[in-house]
């Protein structure tokens, strides 16, 4: 499952990311890694999704969203 996949107020574990380097590398310094916890708190349409992770928040575009591969949290 990836990010697009979960609705508003979900929250889930980060299990892997597939973007180029330079993305990847952005992602982990906003804390956006292989077990991190996530919680979407904006649906944004076609245009992606707000995340949290820890206290920070953030948008992601959908095609980023798109391949940031996630385990639902229960």
């Amino acid at each position: 499952m990836d990010l697009t996949e979960c609705a508003v107020g979900a929250q889930a574990t980060v299990v892997g990311v597939d973007v180029p380097d330079h993305a990847g590398l952005r992602l982990r310094e906003l804390g956006l890694r292989p077990g991190a916890v996530v919680a979407v708190t904006h649906d944004v349409g076609l245009q992606g999704r707000v995340v949290g992770v820890g206290a920070e928040r953030f948008a992601l575009d959908v095609r980023t969203c798109a391949r940031i591969h996630v385990e639902p949290r229960a």
